[in-house]
């Protein structure tokens, strides 16, 4: 039985749990608050406020979209001591050790995921596509501006497997306010769509209504791709799903298809195969039959273990009540085949597709999502030095970069953000992800678009980036008979 309670101001939830006693403290804070020129603050309090507080128990600090949480596994004695050191260290940051610790940070960068930047833009929950290019200029005022927003009592929930609130902990946070969910926002014009990238995986990702219905739908989407791609066809080693639930009552579903260079191809057809099956009502009942036992006995097993408490705990962030086991068993429960269709219809028309380079999925009815801008924006007109064929556009809107039917446009009041090199070159990165990049070397009379960013573009929004080597500045070329490299200049982002 879980129990709602409040420590030290704080919501909470109790529930007894087989094994040591576990507990964690969240928060209503990740990457998806962060601005872009911001990337990486969020990982960096939460390795900050635990550095040198040396739990002997089994401790973890993790940053996702929506929460960052300190979790623990020990004795009531190690859980107090690790969650009322972590709030601590949240009221009296070590600035001190901030430097040592942004190092550390920077030296185990996080899994970038492609595919939100696709969907989402540079901003909320595109923002994890990204590096961290702000960590190495964040400062002790920025860390503590950021606690105060967003570590704070009012922000926080805790969860507790064990059979009572250990003695001894204190949750001394600063007073704040409840930050609500991020907003999410699309950039895509039309789905199902897709874009193409080197990889050795086939991914599909797709927004739904959080539901049981939908977390049914994603487990036998997994064991659909298990049957058809690995077992039947040989052509996906691990094929899998995750369930993603959001805190505005929406979820993420991520379908991944691993296969061999020589193989992406046919792995490609054959997730495109499963989804439209099943979208058009291909279902077995028996398999979803045999998933709500599964997911039944899981939830069972989770609430024995005490794995349904951060879950609760999270759901309080978000102003959802505590659900009894009972009310989470008689959702799953009452999930059919016809549910698990309808929910399938939903999710491929909101799908998103990344195929592998090269390759594309229009013949399946997907729409290529968008690389470029739609148009260029008016302004001052300079022409490349040796090839004509590209042209540098800066005016009152903003600064286009256009050349051989390809446009990159970012408008002066949307950056998300500008990178900016010793030698001139310049990156305008807008909130559709569309990247304008400025180089000196290639335009003339270039420098002075170079001035005109710097004078307009914010200090809270530009990140000094270091030196580059000769070899990564571009030089003039005559005309190419092939767009080639060129066709970096004005594509989104994708990681170089």
């Amino acid at each position: 039985m879980i129990k709602r309670l409040e420590v030290d101001g704080v919501p909470a939830v109790l529930g007894p749990a087989s094994g040591p006693t576990h507990a964690g403290l969240v928060f209503r804070v990740g990457t998806a608050d962060e601005p872009l020129a911001r990337r990486g603050l969020t990982r960096l309090v939460e390795h900050l406020v635990t550095d040198g507080l040396g739990a002997d128990g089994q401790q973890l600090g993790a940053t996702g979209a929506e929460h960052t949480y300190f979790h623990i596994h020990g004795s009531p004695a190690e859980v107090a001591d690790f969650l009322t050191g972590v709030c601590a260290a949240l009221r009296n940051p070590p600035a001190a050790r901030l430097a040592t610790v942004r190092q550390l940070v920077q030296g185990t960068p996080p899994d970038r995921d492609p595919l939100p930047m696709w969907r989402h833009g540079a901003r909320g929950f595109g923002v994890p596509s990204y590096p961290e290019w702000a960590l190495p200029g964040i400062t002790a005022d920025d860390v503590q501006e950021w606690i105060a927003r967003y570590f704070t009592r009012e922000n926080a929930a805790l969860w507790v497997a064990g059979e009572e609130i250990p003695e001894g902990l204190v949750l001394d946070l600063p007073s704040g306010e409840r930050r609500p969910a991020p907003t999410v926002t699309t950039e895509l014009p039309v789905t199902p769509a897709y874009f193409s990238r080197a990889g050795g995986t086939v991914t599909w990702d797709t927004m739904v209504r959080r539901e049981a219905r939908a977390a049914v739908f994603a487990t036998v989407l997994e064991r659909r791709m298990m049957n058809d791609l690995r077992r039947r066809d040989g052509i996906s080693h691990q094929p899998h799903t995750e369930y993603v639930p959001r805190a505005d009552g929406t979820a993420r579903i991520i379908a991944v298809a691993d296969a061999l260079p020589e193989k992406q191809e046919a792995a490609l057809g054959g997730l495109i195969d499963v989804l439209a099956a099943m979208r058009a009502g291909q279902i077995d009942p028996d398999e979803v039959a045999t998933v709500v036992k599964l997911t039944c006995e899981g939830l069972r097993d989770s609430e024995s273990r005490g794995a349904r408490l951060p879950g609760q705990a999270f759901n309080l962030l978000s102003g959802r009540e505590v659900q009894t086991l009972e009310e989470a068993l008689a959702e799953v429960r009452a999930v059919t085949a016809g549910d698990v269709t309808e929910v399938a219809a939903a999710a491929y028309g909101n799908g998103l597709l990344m195929t592998p380079s090269g390759s594309s999925a229009d013949w399946a009815g997907y729409t290529a999502a968008p690389e470029m801008s739609e148009a260029a924006l008016p302004g001052r007109v300079h022409r490349g030095r040796k090839d004509r064929g590209l042209r540098l556009i800066s005016g009152d809107e903003g600064i286009s970069v256009t050349g051989y039917g390809q446009v990159a446009s970012v408008r002066w009041d949307e950056c998300a953000l500008l990178l900016a090199w010793p030698d001139g070159g310049r990156r305008m990165i807008g909130p559709d992800a569309v990247t304008a990049r400025i180089e000196p070397t290639l335009y003339r009379g270039a420098d002075r678009v170079v001035r005109e960013i710097d004078a307009r573009i914010p200090a809270r929004l530009r990140i000094d980036m270091p030196p580059r080597d000769r070899v990564a500045i571009p030089q003039p070329q005559a005309p190419p008979r092939e767009v080639g490299w060129r066709a970096r200049l004005f594509l989104r982002f994708r990681g170089r």
